[in-house]
């Protein structure tokens, strides 16, 4: 696996009702960024898992939380932090 950064775009959404003038302020993509190993990657997205356990425990299966799946079509950046 590999420990990586990724930038990406999102859309999001406003609370309530709002002015018709505020529509215009936030009439763009929100940019995130998330710190991941990789645990599965292919042509239409790439799922990172913040939290991995039992890799070094012998026997004790290799778990993952928090996963994230995040389209290709969204990745403006691939960062590789660490190669394991």
């Amino acid at each position: 696996m590999k420990l990586v950064m990724v930038e990406w775009l999102d859309s999001h959404a406003g609370r309530g009702w709002q002015d018709a003038e505020r529509f215009q302020q936030v009439a763009r993509p929100l940019h995130c960024r998330s710190v991941g190993w990789v645990v599965a990657e292919n042509k239409e997205c790439t799922v990172l898992v913040p939290h991995i356990a039992g890799e070094r425990n012998g026997e004790i299966m290799v778990q993952g939380c928090g996963d994230l799946t995040i389209p290709t079509a969204a990745i403006t950046k691939l960062t590789v932090l660490r190669k394991s």
